[in-house]
């Protein structure tokens, strides 16, 4: 069983959303290499979303969730030497150069280890009340939990991975359904983030598919 000294809380606050996927859990199919709905029972289904930082924001994080690492390591000296973020990449544009901004990516299963259903990541709007409407576009504003835990991947390479929590989104963006016509309006100032109070994750993802792995740190 998991100490809780094994997870860590991680808020990444006011960032930028990217793929959420959350209305369902998704897997990637490797025929079409895309992500799509599946049922939670089918092999890796998750939720997810990723989130955009700069390199400024993301080095103290991925500081951080090393040295949560290396803490876990201390108490289990089996596991190998730290290697990476799972699900973290450095983005780059067209012309494959830097852009100078950092991507996160947290899941949560769709089923935990003991065969049983996760329950659906909360996701709460700017007044902390849950939200309806999740087909909201990648680009939106929002602070993301998640619990960091050390992780072994397949190939035998340790690393933490985001394991998905809650998510507040304070600035959501649609389909625009037509409306140029309007003009933008500031939203409101935004609201406090999640309650400090919270209840920590019964179960330990594992290693991420291969596919996400990115062996070249950013910093």
């Amino acid at each position: 069983m998991a100490n809780n000294d094994d997870f860590k809380k991680v808020l990444a606050r006011n960032v930028t959303l990217q793929y959420p996927k959350l209305i369902s859990t998704h897997r990637f199919n490797t025929a079409t290499q895309r992500s799509e709905p599946c049922a939670p029972t089918a092999s890796n289904a998750a939720w997810s979303v990723a989130f955009d930082m700069t390199k400024e924001q993301a080095k103290p994080l991925y500081e951080d969730l090393r040295g949560h690492y290396e803490a876990c390591k201390s108490r289990n000296p089996k596991m190998p030497a730290f290697k990476t973020v799972f699900g973290m990449k450095k983005l780059k544009d067209q012309n494959d150069n830097d852009t100078g901004v950092v991507q996160f990516t947290a899941k949560r299963n769709g089923m935990k280890k003991d065969g049983t259903p996760n329950k659906q990541p909360i996701v709460i709007d700017g007044q902390k009340n849950p939200m309806e409407d999740l087909n909201f576009w990648g680009g939106s504003i929002g602070t993301v939990r998640a619990w960091a835990v050390a992780v072994v991947d397949p190939d035998g390479n340790g690393g933490i991975s985001l394991l998905l929590d809650a998510i507040q989104v304070t600035e959501a963006r649609f389909g625009d359904g037509g409306m140029d016509d309007f003009e933008d309006v500031e939203p409101e100032a935004k609201a406090d983030p999640f309650e400090t109070k919270t209840e920590k994750s019964s179960t330990a993802k594992r290693a991420a598919p291969k596919d996400d792995f990115e062996d070249e740190i950013p910093f």
